[in-house]
Order: C-alpha cells, then sequence, then structure tokens
C-alpha cells in the first residue's frame, strides 16, 4: 500500500545555489514550483538529478531551512555515489523532489524546556525547530557535537538561531571536550538543563546508540530521529523497517517504516 504523506507532493525543483560547508558537506539551495505549507521539523525529501546522472533511486534528506514559500535547503554530507552526483549539480539544474515526507518532532513538547542533541550533519532538522521555538528560546538547548570544529556544519547558522547553544568536539577543537552525550551529562550535572527536560537527537548511529543507552539509564523522555537508508520513502519498498517495542505505541507490529511512521521516533517505541 503506498501511503504517501496527506501534503506530500512528487515534482520538480530549481537548483538555485550550492555551497560547501567544511571538506564533506554542502548546502544545496532549492526553488519550488510551489509552496508546501506550514512544515513541521524533522520531515525529510526523496531527491534524484533530473539530468539522468543517476543513481536511479532518490535519497533521503532531511530538510534543513524552509521559509514557508518556495525556497527549501538541505545540508547533505557526501557519503556514497547518490550524495556525490547531487553534490556535483550546480544552479540552473533540476532535481526530482517528494516533499514533506515523514513525522518530525512532536508539537506536544512545544512549551516544556527540551533539547537537541547533533551529532554532525544530524544537526539538519535542528536549524528549523530552533526557530520555531523561537517563543521559548529560554527553555531550549542544542548541544551540537563532532569529531572535530570542521564537522560542525553550518556553525554560524545554529550560533544566530534562537535558543542556547553548546558545542561539542572529539578532540577539543571547539567548546566541550568529548561526544555530545557526554556533555549532556555535564551540562545536567552542573543545572544549566534539567533531567526533566524532553531530549531529541539526530546523528550518525554511534551517537544515537550511546544517547538511547543513556535516555534509558536515566529513564529521560527522549526521541530519536533516525537516518535509516530508504528506496521510495512512500511505504512501498520496504527496506527502512525498525524494530518495533512491544510495549511501545506499535506494539500490534513487530517493525515500523522509518518513512512513515517515523524518521522520528519515541525512543520508548522502538527497540534501537
Amino acid at each position: 500500500m503506498v501511503s504517501l504523506s496527506a501534503d506530500a507532493r512528487c515534482g520538480s525543483a530549481l537548483i538555485t545555489n550550492t555551497r560547501s560547508c567544511g571538506n564533506d558537506a554542502f548546502v544545496l539551495e532549492l526553488q519550488l514550483s510551489a509552496p508546501i505549507g506550514e512544515l513541521r521539523a524533522g520531515r525529510f525529501a526523496m531527491l534524484s538529478p533530473e539530468n539522468g546522472a543517476g543513481p536511479v533511486i532518490p535519497r533521503p534528506i532531511s530538510i534543513y531551512d524552509y521559509d514557508g514559500g518556495i525556497k527549501i535547503s538541505f545540508l547533505i554530507q557526501i557519503l556514497g555515489r547518490g550524495t556525490r552526483v547531487l553534490a556535483a549539480l550546480r544552479p540552473g539544474h533540476k532535481v526530482s523532489i517528494t516533499v514533506p515526507l515523514g513525522n518530525g518532532f512532536p508539537e506536544t513538547i512545544f512549551n516544556r524546556e527540551a533539547v537537541a542533541v547533533a551529532g554532525g550533519v544530524g544537526c539538519a532538522p535542528f536549524l528549523t525547530w530552533l526557530r520555531q521555538r523561537e517563543a521559548q528560546s529560554k527553555n531550549t538547548h542544542m548541544i551540537y557535537g563532532a569529531r572535530s570544529a570542521d564537522r560542525l556544519y553550518e556553525l554560524d547558522a545554529f550560533q544566530q538561531a534562537p535558543g542556547r547553544l553548546v558545542c561539542a568536539t572529539d578532540d577539543g577543537s571547539l567548546g566541550f571536550v568529548g561526544n555530545a552525550v557526554q556533555a549532556v551529562q555535564t551540562e545536567i550535572a552542573e543545572g544549566r538543563i534539567s533531567s526533566d527536560a524532553v531530549f531529541l537527537a539526530c546523528g550518525p548511529a554511534p551517537l544515537l546508540h550511546g544517547f538511547a543507552a543513556w535516555a534509558r539509564e536515566q529513564k529521560v523522555e527522549a526521541y530519536l530521529s533516525l537516518e535509516t537508508y530508504m528506496g521510495c520513502g512512500i511505504g512501498v519498498c520496504n527496506a527502512c523497517p525498525t524494530p518495533s517495542s512491544e510495549s511501545g505505541a506499535f506494539s500490534d507490529w513487530p517493525w515500523v517504516k522509518t518513512c512513515i511512521q517515523g524518521p522520528v521516533f519515541r525512543l520508548s517505541d522502538i527497540r534501537f
């Protein structure tokens, strides 16, 4: 069964700009054919070049920035053939796009103290999230970690966004010395963040597994934005299964599809 999001649309978008972020990432700025309306942070798009450069299967990319009109952008790390092809495109080229897809961060947490925990390019969904929480900026924190300062992509944008930003680098080149989860633990221990806050995480698998283990041990309310390989983004190909928790919201089935039930999941709803 095709499970295309009710507000999603397939079409063509014009590349208006590309800019590098460090040595291995870039921002792709697009002009849509029409606005997509109000957009909850944490949703994603499926992107592929229209010039036949391939690959045929589109790539799932988190939405980085959206102005509410026809301008939308994506922060993309160059990892394989698909992202290399997207990185080679230039202004004037077009991409095929299906957007917006999936479920984003829950709206029910907007009035609570909230902490975003990001690793590297996992920062992408949080720029929109921070801006949407501008009225709650005093209760909004972002812990942004990476191996080194040059992998804190688009740092200027996050420094200018609402909320409190804490940087962490494994090599100590900027901010807290250590990973993002260790930085969270320190922030709580020193009283700058409450353990009663809700915590959201997005980033590479080691960060998410470390975060999930800590969140379960500390019994905090936590959500994960999973970066899972997908083939279609609409629930057809079954390429993005995530095991469900026997006591969670999806307990009636052993697997959930990251593309339609996620990519944002309450930690207690999945086995991760």
